[in-house]
């Protein structure tokens, strides 16, 4: 029995999964368990995962074939321990701080009403250096005003606006998830391509429960190279917003909350896009 499952995604990322697993080992938080799933990697990471798995019996290893991070996200799930209450999904070449889990475990253990919540995130390279505070240079967390604004919400306030998460600006990254309230969902959505899956399951997520943020950095999100979001299709962002066109079966808040926003999310998707490119290049 475990508190919280991670479920860590990997995919020849050998010169990172230690550190991953490392991380999780070293959390000041121990009521875990952790499957990690081989999404058919052929470098050496299922030889450095196994020689875990001879120490740490909180470990579990699935292989498959290569099938994408959402097939290996949702059958890592499966697999994880049935009495847990909360879930984390962990890239496999990202790290999280030692006080992470704790942290946010408590906070959902005394906000019952709270579904999703996300940290601040520092951004660092293949070598773990701290290359920025953030992983956007946007704000974290936006609300619509009733003329029609963006306006930033204040740091002081958790709740994170619906405009926020439907628009793409709350990430996979530093995020942990009640599972009663993720057994609602559909999960990750693998026909809709890697770049917005988040995107749809939080929104998910949020039409059913409250969505809180702490300021506080508790996750590290890896930039490198060989990174899959480097090569992303990002006329995907056309298939969510006719999901949520056509979506069936919504209570009148929540569609109301969809209508909203629909018309937002492509414009504001490109924006985020363009400024995080020219943030991560320097250029901005």
């Amino acid at each position: 029995m475990s508190k919280i499952s991670i479920i860590c995604t990997c995919y020849n990322t050998e010169k990172y999964i230690s550190k991953a697993i490392d991380s999780v080992i070293a959390s000041t938080f121990k009521d875990w368990d952790c499957v990690i799933v081989d999404d058919g990697s052929t470098d050496q990471s299922t030889e450095i995962i196994s020689e875990y798995l001879k120490k740490e019996s909180r470990l579990q290893l699935i292989k498959q074939p290569n099938r994408g991070v959402c097939n290996a996200r949702n059958n890592g799930f499966k697999a994880c321990s049935p009495e847990s209450e909360y879930l984390m999904f962990l890239d496999g070449d990202d790290c999280i701080e030692p006080e992470m889990l704790e942290v946010l475990v408590e906070y959902l253990d005394q906000h019952p009403h709270v579904g999703l919540l996300h940290s601040d995130t520092w951004l660092i390279d293949s070598e773990d250096k701290v290359l920025c505070s953030k992983l956007s240079p946007l704000p974290a967390r936006f609300f619509l005003s009733s003329d029609g604004r963006f306006e930033e919400t204040p740091a002081d306030i958790p709740e994170t606006p619906f405009f926020s998460i439907a628009t793409g600006i709350c990430r996979e990254a530093g995020t942990v998830l009640r599972k009663s309230v993720y057994l609602k969902t559909s999960g990750w959505a693998e026909w809709l391509g890697q770049g917005y899956e988040g995107q749809d399951l939080f929104i998910q997520m949020a039409l059913l429960s409250d969505a809180h943020f702490t300021p506080k950095k508790l996750y590290k999100y890896r930039q490198h190279e060989t990174q899959s979001h480097k090569s992303l299709d990002h006329t995907n962002i056309d298939k969510l917003t006719t999901k949520w066109k056509q979506a069936k079966g919504l209570t009148s808040e929540q569609q109301a909350k969809i209508t909203q926003v629909l018309e937002y999310i492509p414009a504001y998707q490109e924006l985020l896009l363009t400024r995080d490119q020219l943030y991560l290049s320097g250029q901005l």
